[in-house]
């Protein structure tokens, strides 16, 4: 099959179009306004409105770009069943292209750039300072965000399968995935400015196809059920889902910052390629110990993990992490007692996770925060900030980049009793 297949966007960020028009003034929220003067709850409120030295504040504008279409991509699949001796086998492949996907960008920000002494390759370009924020095209506006489309972006997977049901009362399933899923940006914000603030990238503004948070990687499903019939006392069903998935992508570098001097929540981090080079970068610290001692351990973390210690001399990507895997197996027994003639009594306990019933270390469920879309802390913190010169760190090993599902990673039992008549 193959189909040309259309989506939609948030209506909200249309919202936002006509909200930062670039023409309104600005505005405020006030609170607890009970028992207060509104005269004296608007003067409060205008001072937002104004600087101290009674310049008129900067507003934002949130922008749609001429002729912008709704998502939409190309998607063709192909699959293939046979059948056995009893086992049907299915092979399925499936095939996105992308025709119309999200773009967003930062269109007040003057390309006057400038790159550190270590990107040789010139791949993370260092906005010249012209503020907090870098040089603007236009000073009469604060930021100005514009929404357009782009034609990069794909994703694939290809599955096989077997099943069997055997005469005996057992029937089983199994099944394998594998594939991966490239965009621009992921789109799950509920503006413009924090769509192109978190999405991870050397350059913001043309930002590269990268794993997509939504990329599945490996995946194996499996089902088993067996009936056994009593003569005299009903049946007895014995059924599970088995289901073992590669970890949530998430991306290595810098929470709530950057380095590149543009308004990023969230970027991407160079990995020294050892400890000579990170030593020059590190400062020493009364807590953290000299630059050689932070560069040792440094190196430690990097060389620690599978992603990172490929990064070494390069910079860290959208979604290059992974959290470990995430393996379930649920269970439900039940027993049906046939009654007078179209009746039927059943018991039945559902178990949740049977995995952690096991084993209180197994059936976890991992996943990675998503406050900062998804990015982790390399342990780097800036020392010499606001400067041009290139960046000078300290480094802690930072905590684990992602979380357990506390409720999700426990066992759970149902006990239940149906009578069907």
């Amino acid at each position: 099959g193959t189909g040309v297949f259309t989506g939609r966007i948030p209506f909200a960020w249309l919202g936002y179009a006509f909200y930062n028009d670039g023409v309104g003034f600005g505005a405020f929220d006030v609170n607890n306004v009970a028992g207060k003067n509104v005269g004296d709850v608007l003067k409060v409120g205008a001072k937002n409105f104004a600087f101290s030295n009674g310049q008129k504040s900067l507003t934002q504008v949130d922008a749609m770009a001429n002729n912008f279409k709704m998502p939409q991509v190309w998607r063709s699949s192909f699959a293939v069943d046979h059948t056995i001796n009893g086992y049907k086998i299915t092979l399925e492949g499936i095939f996105t292209k992308t025709l119309n996907d999200l773009k967003f960008q930062m269109v007040n920000l003057k390309d006057s750039v400038r790159y550190y002494s270590y990107d040789v390759k010139r791949q993370m370009p260092i906005y010249l300072s012209g503020g907090a924020t870098g040089q603007k095209l236009n000073t009469a506006f604060a930021n100005a965000y514009e929404l357009s489309n782009t034609s990069q972006g794909h994703r694939y997977s290809l599955t096989a399968q077997v099943t069997k049901a055997y005469d005996f009362g057992f029937n089983f399933m199994a099944a394998y995935t594998f594939g991966q899923s490239y965009d621009l940006t992921n789109g799950i914000r509920n503006s413009m400015e924090s769509n192109w603030q978190l999405n991870q990238s050397l350059n913001p503004n043309n930002p590269v196809l990268s794993y997509s948070n939504f990329d599945i990687r490996h995946r194996i499903i499996g089902q088993f059920g067996y009936t056994k019939a009593w003569k005299k006392a009903g049946s007895t069903t014995i059924s599970g889902v088995f289901s073992a998935q590669s970890g949530a992508p998430f991306t290595w570098g810098f929470v709530n910052g950057n380095i590149s001097n543009t308004p990023q929540a969230a970027g991407l981090a160079y990995v020294f390629k050892d400890e000579s080079e990170a030593a020059r970068y590190l400062v020493s610290d009364s807590k953290l110990g000299s630059s050689t001692a932070q560069a040792k351990a440094y190196m430690d973390f990097i060389n620690a993990d599978s992603y990172l210690s490929t990064r070494k001399g390069d910079f860290t990507e959208r979604n290059g992490g992974r959290t470990p895997w995430n393996t379930t197996v649920d269970m439900k027994i039940s027993h049906s007692i046939p009654m007078a003639k179209g009746h039927e009594l059943q018991f039945s306990l559902d178990i949740i996770n049977a995995t952690n019933l096991l084993n209180k270390d197994w059936g976890r469920i991992y996943f990675s925060p998503n406050t900062f879309n998804s990015t982790a802390s390399l342990g780097l913190s800036r020392v010499n900030s606001g400067t041009s010169a290139d960046p000078t760190y300290k480094f802690a090993v930072p905590t684990t980049p992602y979380s357990v599902d506390q409720l999700g990673s426990r066992w759970q039992m149902q006990a239940g009793a149906r009578y069907t008549f």
